[in-house]
């Protein structure tokens, strides 16, 4: 079984630290595959960040899979992300519309999904039970660009918003454990729920932990830790 981290955050800011040695370290220690790694905020500006995120992934291809920090307020990004994706080997986009000040439904955002559109890249979204990005925007979102696999956090709102939009998946921090073990997941997706850590923030050998405890057939464990994902990702 391939097992992929969905999301983690590679780089050192105000809110997270974390460096290219310890995340593989921890990723061999525990099992992990591959990670999808992506520049941590605050923003605004995340040029040299996602340069650092490219050089890092490149020394480690067959572990480390970059998502471009993008923030649609700056002119031209659309340009920068099409360059990402066709010159620079990033798999997906990350958006922050709470740390970089937009609304997720604002017009500003489509250049840059419909960027990742023609490219057939994922979108990620950071968003939250908050006026600021709700889930249900990320499901307008989704629902609007139906060609575009979006992913965002697991949240109290998202598996309702979820239901009904095929290409918007949900990461599953922090893993949903007690639901499978009583039974209760009809608000799950199974096709659509990517393990992810969100590391250094959240903790990778909790995480794989709360997998084990779970008591999911092989099946479906699966497609939580690296079938799913695999099939929105180049991988």
């Amino acid at each position: 079984m391939r097992v992929i981290d969905g999301h983690v955050f590679l780089g050192k800011t105000i809110y997270v630290n974390q460096d290219k040695e310890s995340l593989i370290a921890s990723m061999e220690r525990i099992g992990i595959d591959v990670s999808v790694v992506a520049a941590p905020p605050p923003g605004p500006f995340y040029e040299g960040a996602n340069r650092r995120i490219h050089e890092v992934a490149q020394r480690y291809p067959d572990k480390l899979l970059p998502l471009y920090r993008a923030n649609p307020h700056l002119e031209g990004e659309e340009e920068r992300v099409r360059a990402a994706f066709e010159k620079e080997g990033f798999i997906g986009v990350q958006l922050d519309p709470t740390n970089d000040g937009y609304g997720i439904v604002s017009p500003i955002v489509d250049p840059v999904i419909q960027v990742a559109e023609v490219f057939e890249r994922p979108v990620y979204i950071h968003s939250g039970d908050s006026i600021f990005c709700p889930p249900e925007s990320v499901a307008d979102l989704a629902s609007k660009f139906k060609n575009v696999n979006f992913v965002t956090p697991m949240s109290r709102r998202a598996p309702r918003a979820a239901k009904g939009c095929d290409n918007l998946f949900l990461m599953s921090r922090p893993f949903p454990t007690l639901a499978f073990q009583r039974g209760d997941t009809e608000n799950f997706d199974l096709e659509r729920l990517i393990f992810a850590t969100d590391s250094p923030i959240g903790s990778p050998e909790i995480e794989m932990k709360r997998v084990e405890l779970a008591g999911l057939e092989y099946e479906v464990k699966e497609k939580i830790l690296g079938r799913n994902i695999q099939r929105i990702i180049r991988v």
